[in-house]
């Protein structure tokens, strides 16, 4: 079998590139990299985000719900609002609509019992 004689050089070049030895030194462990992580990205302004934990092409897409109404509120969660009412399990992110009949599950302490009517505890 015949090498051409570039074929050798070509071969003689890459070993000889191959003799120096240079150290990689490992990165630093400064932070977690979680630290790197915003999950809030996009739930303010109108990104209709929410911050809920879901994976790729779940059913379930669990998240507070801070407004019970509106087109602002419609992903269920607003970066800007300061209480949540109650955690759903269906909502939409990015969408800008809300769908699904979301069910929203509340937190309560006593069992209140009232038509809405008179805003008294029936």
């Amino acid at each position: 079998m015949k090498l051409k004689p570039t074929l050798l050089f070509i071969l003689f070049i890459f070993l000889m590139s191959c003799t120096e030895k240079e150290e990689i030194l490992p990165a630093k462990k400064d932070q977690l990299l979680i630290t790197y992580v915003n999950p809030f990205i996009g739930s303010g302004g109108h990104g209709h985000t929410y911050p809920g934990a879901t994976i790729p092409f779940g059913m379930m897409q669990l998240s507070p719900d801070t407004r019970l109404e509106g087109w602002d509120g419609c992903s269920g969660y607003h970066y800007s609002d300061r209480y949540i009412y109650g955690f759903s399990h269906t909502h939409l992110s990015g969408t800008g609509v809300s769908d699904y009949g979301d069910i929203l599950l509340m937190p309560t302490n006593k069992v209140n019992f009232n038509n809405g009517s008179d805003g008294k505890d029936g």
